[in-house]
């Protein structure tokens, strides 16, 4: 073993290697040419088989002492064996030449002390291999014990007689048969216990001690007729036994994942084995007029009665693993076939078709689904979907697969479809899905957009046809035309790229990929850097920098943007404290998206990242487009309150390029308005741009809010938004966004005052 210092395995090496000599010299006396020889030499007889005993106790005894793992077992089995050899060298020094040899006498006492040590060893070794035992399991060990106790019995008992001895020779008579009987039970039960396991140590040690046991009833055979074996096989078996033990306490053990095919054939077939042989035991009693012990027909009638609740058991087993495969390719909500199952089938599919002959796959996305989502939340969102499954499954009947893949998306197998006919069933299930759905109190529109792939143009595998019918549907709902039929062309590889980039970015979530990238805001009346806006920069392992609008609208469909905003709020947030501790006292401006603003939870995780960072609430200023506020006006506000109220900034960003109204503004709790940069970069030269600016800033003051204006882009600009009272300005006149490193220089050496602890 590994664990072994090479000084103990030199030894470990040699007793082994002295083992094999006197197994040599034992197997030699069984040999009839050479009894002769041992006959008229006795003493070699006993330093072979004193040395085999006291050897194995010796190598089990090193295995204990010198590797860890089981040490408290193979203690146990050493001791066992050192009492056994103690017995035997005892007989062979001071009974042996007595006649008759006392009984009973020490040896007996020392021979029967093995058994507890072995049973405590099997104990031993047994709960380190098992923390849990099934129910089944148990009942696998009694069917073993008790059969394997049954036929022990039956060996050790028949024509079993006490004779006219003394009480203690008829109790050390009877303590020989019953202490192997047990072992026999013991050993058997304990393998199954293990869960049949067959790594070698285990079938070692069953072996040896099974042989052993197997070589006491051989003896006892022999005492009982008046005969002995010729050649000294009992002797030898005797050995033999102990150096199976000895070798099995040597064994490294076998990685589990190694064992499980064996142990399950073992563990299906043994059990049944051991019943069938319980039941020839009494039937061989009844057919040939022989009467079997008692004991021995107890013990095979009680295997029996355990085969048959094992039995019905494994019925339900099987009954139940075939439920949880049902379930395990059913989705829970709809009762489709999910994920798994469908592409089982796809590939089943492939499998039996005629490479020539047509199908089609379909992907189904729902659109707008996460809206319906967040503003009727989840209830009505999954019953929106157990009604589209229904729609589906009477739209397609008999002539597709249907499946939910996930989230809103399903999948469609039609097996006998040429592209005409699957685009025939496409624009069907659309008619279907666009009928109003009844939720009880409102009814729902659900438009859907749907890709199709046909076997073999775009694919002869399934990979290949997902991938195709997966590009189309994306095609499909960017085109906004409800089905379109995969082409492989220029359209499929800009879909594929855009998947391609989604994966990529869940990924780079995991890896804390995000960065984020600062642009200072000047307060125009004094001149002073109040603040910063963080922009958020994907900093992607081989394509470099990637800017936002390459990755927020697929985070933002995909539903990512909750888990990507969180992360800028924290390093936003742990940024603002780094700051603050350097005495640069800024204030940080992060964007939140449409679906942020319907997520009940964020004032929480907002309020909860802020006191983690230690950062006051009036350090973080939110930002959100007028697009988001207009699509669920009632959650808005509510969520927009709640971080108000906590003394959070709240601003429109992008001013002007949405949905410009005066009935947001008035109902909604906002702080800063900030005008696009498309009216603030011309204010200067341009007459209409001008006015909208201008008009802004009062528009904001008399509303009580502060003007941000973006996009200053010259000296010119910042003196004319001075002069209409703007309140702040960012843009590239005053700086770039920086990453952080470099903004903190910028703010610490330029001459522009930075708000500080003073």
């Amino acid at each position: 073993m590994r664990s072994v210092p090479a000084r103990g395995l030199a030894w470990v090496r040699a007793g082994f290697g002295l083992g094999v000599l006197l197994l040599v010299a034992q197997l030699a006396e069984v040999v009839p040419a050479f009894q002769s020889w041992v006959d008229a030499h006795p003493w070699f007889d006993n330093i072979v088989q004193d040395g085999l005993y006291g050897l194995a106790a010796l190598l089990v005894l090193g295995r204990a002492l010198l590797v860890r793992q089981d040490r408290g077992a193979w203690l146990l089995m050493a001791a066992g064996l050192g009492s056994y050899a103690a017995g035997t060298i005892y007989w062979w020094a001071f009974l042996v030449k007595l006649d008759p040899p006392p009984f009973p006498s020490p040896a007996d006492v020392m021979w029967l002390g093995y058994y507890p040590f072995a049973y405590a060893a099997v104990v031993r070794l047994l709960r380190a291999r098992r923390s849990g035992i099934s129910a089944a399991t148990w009942l696998d060990g009694l069917i073993a014990s008790a059969c394997a106790a049954a036929y022990a019995s039956v060996m050790f008992l028949t024509g079993f007689g006490v004779g006219s001895g003394t009480l203690w020779s008829a109790i050390v008579s009877v303590a020989y048969p019953a202490a192997d009987i047990v072992l026999a039970g013991v050993l058997l039960g304990a393998w199954a216990l293990s869960g049949w396991r067959t790594e070698r140590m285990w079938i070692l040690l069953l072996a040896g001690m099974g042989i052993n046991s197997a070589a006491n009833g051989l003896h006892m055979y022999e005492t009982a007729i008046g005969v002995s074996l010729p050649g000294a096989w009992t002797d030898l078996l005797w050995t033999v036994a102990l150096a199976v033990i000895a070798a099995a306490a040597w064994q490294r053990p076998r990685p589990e994942a190694d064992r499980r095919p064996e142990r399950a054939l073992v563990g299906v077939a043994l059990p049944a084995v051991l019943a069938c042989a319980s039941m020839a035991l009494l039937l061989y009693g009844s057919l040939r007029d022989v009467v079997p012990p008692r004991v021995s027909s107890m013990l095979a009638g009680a295997a029996i009665m355990a085969a048959i609740v094992r039995m019905v058991l494994t019925v339900r087993a099987v009954e139940g693993l075939a439920d949880a495969l049902r379930l395990a390719r059913t989705d829970d909500l709809t009762q489709l076939s999910n994920r798994r199952g469908f592409l089982e089938s796809l590939d089943r599919f492939l499998e039996d078709r005629d490479p020539a002959a047509p199908m089609a796959v379909a992907i189904i996305d729902l659109d707008r689904f996460k809206e319906i989502n967040d503003s009727f939340g989840h209830h009505v969102g999954d019953t929106l979907l157990q009604l589209v499954a229904k729609r589906l499954t009477h739209a397609v009947g008999h002539a597709g697969v249907l499946a939910r893949l996930g989230g809103d998306e399903f999948g469609m197998i039609l097996p006998q479809s040429d592209p005409e006919a699957a685009r025939e069933m496409a624009d069907r299930v659309l008619d279907a899905l666009r009928r109003p759905f009844d939720l009880g109190q409102l009814d729902l529109h659900a438009d859907a957009s749907i890709g199709l792939a046909v076997f073999p143009e775009q694919g002869t595998d399934r990979s290949a046809l997902m991938r195709h019918a997966d590009s189309a549907m994306y095609l499909a709902k960017g085109e906004h035309s409800g089905v379109e039929v995969a082409t492989g062309g220029a359209d499929d590889d800009t879909a594929r790229q855009r998947l391609t980039t989604l994966e990529e970015l869940r990924a780079g979530l995991d890896r804390g990929e995000l960065t984020l990238h600062y642009q200072p805001q000047l307060l125009v009346a004094d001149g002073t850097v109040a603040g910063v806006e963080a922009l958020v920069r994907w900093n992607h392992p081989t394509r470099g920098l990637v800017f936002p609008d390459q990755f927020l609208p697929l985070a933002e469909h995909a539903g990512l943007m909750g888990r990507l905003t969180c992360e800028v709020v924290e390093i936003a947030l742990a940024q603002c404290r780094a700051w603050r501790d350097q005495g640069l006292f800024l204030t940080v401006a992060v964007n939140l998206s449409a679906s942020n603003l319907q997520d009940t939870s964020l004032p929480a995780y907002v309020a909860d990242a802020l006191a983690r960072h230690g950062v006051p609430p009036e350090a973080l200023h939110l930002e959100v487009t007028e697009e988001v506020l207009m699509r669920d006006a009632e959650r808005a506000t509510a969520i927009l309150t709640q971080l108000r109220e906590m003394g959070i900034r709240l601003a429109v960003d992008d001013y002007g390029t949405g949905y410009s109204s005066l009935a947001y503004l008035h109902a909604l709790p906002l702080d800063d308005l900030k005008l696009d940069r498309a009216f603030v970069a011309h204010c200067d030269t341009d007459p209409r741009s001008a006015a909208i600016v201008k008009s802004t800033v009062e528009l904001a003051h008399n509303l009580g809010m502060r003007m941000i204006a973006e996009g200053v882009e010259d000296q010119a600009a910042l003196d004319r938004l001075d002069e209409w009272g703007c309140d702040l300005v960012q843009g590239y006149h005053l700086s770039r966004p920086q990453p952080p490193e470099r903004l903190t220089e910028w703010l610490l050496n330029r001459l522009v005052p930075v708000r500080t602890a003073s």
